[in-house]
């Protein structure tokens, strides 16, 4: 905590008048207007009074607020100001504040305001007492408010170490210069332990240090001078009362060669403290005398007259007066003086005692006291309060118990008086009176009133009605005899009551098989006739057949191992025949044998809950990855390989593998796999999986079953490309028609596999880039047999151009061969999905043999024509029709060196073209 978060602490009321003498002129003089004139002043009553405009008013009050002289009171319109009686303690409060309770004191010398010349020295001397029972490291220091102050002193801080009851003495030295102005300063003295004594420190004292004008100051042979008899000092102060008067002579000399008029003030205090009287009735020739001043001749002296009168209300102390003497010819001349004063104190208290409520009966007598402190000083009283006689029958409460009165205010003391001996209240007649007194004590033993007023409390009797309690005990003592003759002679038998009637369990499983039992306890159990249970569900309806037990022959036999019978029948878990999941509320009613009509007493439980089977539920859900690979659904076989050759492709048993996880396996009886295509072109059939027997027999190698059902890498056999969803269904045992719960895996993607043309055939042989056909007249009507077989998806487009155009993906088509020389390009064109289009190509190529060949080549059969197979002919511009009989090879050029086969054809020149040359073949 820092010194000045705690300075708060250390203020408390008052409001001196050596406070307000340090205030600036025109504060104080606005302070000491408000004092003499009406409590509530406005903003502009004030400047009209000082004659300045508002806005500076304004800051002249806010300033005295700010110093907590005076009060802002909220209202509508301008603001308004009133006299606040709070202002920090001085320092004569701060030095009453040290109570042999605190563990640090402190002596000051001198003590009070000090005095100091302008241009000497001035010493503070401090003497530390540690009274605490600790060894302490104090500070002593001048607070960072007090910085004119604080400048003067070369050593403004200063640190002692104390054992416990021990002092030491620092001395702060004050170096004030000539050229600072004569008036009060105030400043602040800290006394700070904070490691050992923190919660008693800092402790502030406010001091005062005058600086009068300095004794040697340079007086001109012509300037004026002035004395004042008698002379007064700081250590010979003038004393007198309030309302006193003591008369100051100041004798003027006028030294100069001109005619001067003279005056004095003392700007320090009010002007109500002073009077100036100057002379009357002193003429010389030539020479008017004002009334406001003195005139003087140049070598003449004169008097005037200072009279200095405290008022009534002056607090009591020390004051120091500024006597400031104004030169008309010189009015740049400063010359000062000063009084010293005492205003001697006036104790005087007046009590006043108040009587609120001193009439009582059960409750306690309420008086006031009130304390005015009529005199100059600040008192300190603890009131006390003690019974007039020895019959000690009250307490007496006294709020507070001490007060410090400020001069001219009071306090209002309460006195409760309560008595506490009940039974000494008087039963009839007279009322006792209990006098009681206030004794006061000054913590000063400063004098206090002679006579303070007795208090008494009137006690009043009990009342009428005080002899009904003897009255109505009587008639109860006679209630209580009718009571037991019938409680023994006629009072009938006493029904069966139940006691308690709850479940042995507030949950039960129906995992478990659990049947609700049930726990009751009924008191007089020999009147029991019939005991009837019955359950119903929370709806209301039944649920459970009603139990009747008879109890006309004792306790029935299915009750005995459940059943005990004494003074109470207590039973314990009786089975129910409630097991089926829900909420059962059961109700038991006794009969008793007196009537047997009509429940005597009927109970009902708490709902009672059996929970259902666990449901299986889905805990993940999900495939082995986003993306595959199309399936190779048209491989073929390889008949003959090397034995680290074989490769066989990977994916061509490739599926969508899902994994799940399912808790609660016990309780699934089936699974539903259901795949839907997003463009729905594929259908895929549903794969159940039956868990009635346990784990589906085409699950066994993918699933562990344990807490959960866990199962991974589950074909699916889903391998055509597409986008497909896939959910998941479980159906429980209990509920076999509906799913308990379901989860589905969204746009996993089976990517197509690129096309390849796996076959490309003329008359059953791989077609090269250019097939030639020997023709004649023969030969106009054969067929040539193109086939083909491309692997790809759904979204292959095949086309065999120029015609027939779009084919499927493995077919082949017969083409009739005209009897004209030719040449026809056909074309596979493959295109999927994306990419670019694959093609082959064969160029069919027709020609006439040499006249020598052609009777060495026999006819070639024509093959049958199938039926849709043959697509139309070719356009008139290509030779020789659209393609060359299927079986034949092509045949040589006319300059070959030896002629081909007879009835197959060759390739024609095939010496122009080279192997690189050729068109690529796909495997």
């Amino acid at each position: 905590m820092t010194t000045a978060e705690r300075q708060s602490n250390q203020q408390v009321s008052g409001l001196e008048m050596s406070d307000i003498q340090a205030l600036p002129d025109s504060e104080r003089q606005i302070l000491l207007w408000m004092l003499q004139t009406v409590e509530v002043v406005s903003l502009s009553e004030v400047a009209a009074y000082i004659g300045e405009d508002q806005e500076i008013t304004f800051t002249m009050l806010d300033y005295l607020v700010q110093r907590s002289f005076l009060q802002l009171l909220a209202g509508e319109g301008e603001p308004s100001y009133r006299i606040r009686f709070r202002h920090p303690t001085s320092s004569e409060d701060v030095t009453a504040q040290l109570s042999p309770g605190m563990p640090l004191a402190l002596i000051l010398n001198p003590s009070g305001a000090q005095t100091v010349v302008a241009g000497s020295t001035f010493e503070l001397c401090v003497t530390v007492i540690n009274k605490g029972n600790q060894s302490a490291l104090i500070d002593i220091f001048l607070d960072e408010s007090s910085h004119t102050v604080r400048q003067w002193c070369a050593e403004p801080k200063k640190r002692v170490a104390l054992d416990s009851n021990t002092s030491s003495e620092v001395i702060f030295e004050f170096q004030v210069s000539v050229q600072i102005l004569p008036g009060v300063y105030n400043y602040t003295l800290v006394v700070d332990a904070p490691q050992h004594y923190p919660e008693d420190t800092p402790i502030l004292y406010l001091q005062r240090l005058q600086v009068l004008p300095p004794v040697e100051t340079a007086v001109r042979v012509s300037d004026p001078t002035f004395a004042l008899q008698p002379v007064t000092s700081s250590q010979t102060p003038a004393p007198l009362r309030p309302g006193e008067s003591f008369s100051v002579n100041v004798s003027v000399y006028n030294r100069s060669d001109r005619v001067d008029r003279f005056r004095i003030t003392c700007p320090d205090i009010p002007e109500s403290w002073f009077k100036v009287i100057y002379p009357q009735g002193l003429e010389q020739i030539g020479m008017m005398i004002a009334p406001d001043a003195l005139d003087l001749n140049p070598g003449a002296r004169g008097d005037i007259l200072l009279l200095l009168t405290p008022p009534l209300d002056a607090v009591a102390g020390n004051y120091f007066p500024t006597v400031r003497f104004y030169s008309a010819n010189s009015p740049e001349l400063v010359l000062l003086d000063v009084v010293y004063l005492q205003v001697l104190p006036v104790y005087l208290i007046n009590a006043e005692f108040l009587i609120l409520r001193s009439r009582v009966r059960n409750q306690e007598g309420i008086f006031q006291l009130k304390l005015t402190n009529a005199g100059n000083t600040t008192r300190e009283v603890l009131i006390r309060t003690q019974t007039a006689d020895e019959k000690e029958l009250c307490t007496y409460t006294v709020e507070p118990s001490g007060v410090r009165l400020l001069p001219k205010s009071s306090a209002n003391i309460d006195l409760r008086v309560k008595p506490h001996k009940w039974w000494r209240r008087p039963i009839y007649g007279a009322p006792e009176l209990i006098e009681f007194r206030v004794q006061l004590e000054d913590t000063e033993q400063l004098p206090l009133p002679d006579y303070i007023p007795q208090g008494t409390l009137i006690w009043e009797p009990r009342p009428w009605w005080q002899f009904l309690p003897l009255f109505l005990a009587g008639v109860g003592t006679l209630v209580a005899i009718a009571f037991l003759i019938w409680w023994r002679f006629f009072k009938p038998p006493t029904q069966p009551k139940i006691g308690e009637f709850t479940s042995a369990n507030n949950l039960y499983q129906e995992v478990n098989n659990d049947f609700i039992r049930l726990n009751w306890q009924i008191r007089n159990p020999q009147q029991i006739h019939l005991l009837t249970i019955t359950g119903q569900s929370a709806d209301g309806t039944a649920a459970v057949a009603p139990i009747v037990y008879d109890f006309s022959r004792g306790v029935p036999n299915e009750l005995k191992e459940s059943c005990s019978l004494r003074s109470v029948l207590i039973c314990q878990n009786v089975r129910t025949d409630a097991s089926l999941a829900g909420e059962y509320i059961f109700d038991i009613k006794v009969f008793s044998k007196n009537n047997q009509e009509t429940a005597a007493d009927s109970l009902k439980t708490n709902p009672i809950k059996i929970a259902p089977l666990p449901i299986p539920k889905i805990i993940e859900f999900s495939s082995d990855k986003q993306i595959y690979e199309e399936a190779n659904l048209n491989y073929r076989p390889i008949l003959k390989a090397a034995k680290d050759k074989l490769n066989l492709d990977k994916n061509i048993n490739n599926s969508i593998l899902l994994n799940w996880k399912i808790s609660n396996p016990q309780q699934v009886h089936q699974l539903n796999v259901i795949a839907k295509a997003t463009d729905s072109t594929v259908r895929i059939p549903i794969r159940l999986y039956d868990f009635s027997q346990g784990v589906d027999r085409n699950l066994k190698q993918f699933c562990k079953i344990g807490d959960t059902l866990s199962c991974k890498n589950v074909p699916t056999g889903i391998k055509v490309g597409g986008n497909y969803t896939l959910e998941l269904i479980v159906l429980s045992q209990k509920r076999q028609e509906q799913s308990s719960d379901s989860k589905k895996i969204d746009n996993i993607l089976i990517k197509p596999r690129p096309p390849r043309i796996l076959e490309f055939k003329v008359d059953g042989k791989d077609a090269p880039a250019k097939y030639s056909i020997p023709i004649d007249g023969v030969n106009a009507a054969k067929n040539m047999k193109i086939s083909w077989k491309v692997e790809g998806g759904k979204d292959v487009k095949v086309e065999l151009l120029p015609a027939p155009g779009t084919v499927p993906l493995s077919g082949s088509a017969s083409y009739p061969l005209g009897d004209k020389v030719g040449s026809m390009t056909m074309t596979l064109q493959v295109k999927g999905s994306g990419g670019e289009p694959i093609t082959r190509a064969v160029t069919i190529e027709t020609f006439a043999p040499p006249a020598s060949l052609k009777q060495l080549i026999p006819p070639i059969p024509t093959p049958p024509n199938k039926a849709g197979a043959v697509p139309p002919p070719p356009p008139e511009g290509k030779a020789g029709a659209l393609n060359a009989n299927p079986g034949s090879q092509p045949a040589p050029n006319s300059g070959a060196a030896s002629p081909p086969a007879v009835g197959s054809p060759t390739p024609s020149e095939p010496d122009l073209l080279s192997p690189s040359e050729l068109p690529p073949k796909f495997d």
